[in-house]
């Protein structure tokens, strides 16, 4: 069987920067990720760079930041009052929150300044601008029932593009 519209897929991923340093890794955590093709779960290049691989087939996929991420950009640093924060939190550089946005989804933050009052947050993916390496090993395929064609992607996977991640 090979990956196809309508198929689940289990697969290990390490993932990378360009240089070569690792991100993340499903193996380290010996958790590798199901999700149905075609659903959304996977970046749309990453997703169309498996298609029609079979079990144990191996690829490095090499993404642009227009593939994977988008380009940083400088209009996603925006000053907030520090009161829309939780007030329990203690807001530092380099922490990272998960904020609502208006259509009841969420979008990380990385906070860059504390400034008084007011905090800089970067709206920016944490991998924005980034190029990046998935060294994908596809460990099994199966036919998806129609429960799993009629769900939703459940959750995020390391390359989801929906912004709660």
């Amino acid at each position: 069987m090979k990956v196809a519209e309508r198929t689940v897929v289990t697969l290990d991923y390490v993932l990378k920067y360009a240089d070569g340093e690792v991100i993340e890794s499903s193996i380290e955590t010996n958790q590798p990720i199901e999700f149905v093709y075609g659903k959304g779960f996977l970046l749309p290049a990453l997703e169309k760079a498996i298609l029609g691989l079979e079990v144990g087939d191996k690829k490095t996929v090499n993404l642009t930041p227009e593939d994977a991420y988008g380009e940083w950009k400088e209009e996603g640093l925006v000053t907030i009052p520090r009161n829309q924060f939780p007030e329990d939190a203690d807001v530092e550089e380099g922490m990272m929150f998960m904020m609502e946005n208006e259509d009841g989804g969420t979008m990380p933050l990385t906070v860059v300044k504390v400034e008084g009052d007011n905090v800089v947050v970067d709206f920016n993916h944490p991998l924005a601008g980034e190029e990046l390496v998935f060294d994908i090993t596809i460990k099994d395929i199966r036919e998806a029932t129609l429960e799993e064609l009629l769900q939703s992607p459940s959750g995020c996977g390391p390359s989801c593009d929906k912004g709660c991640c």
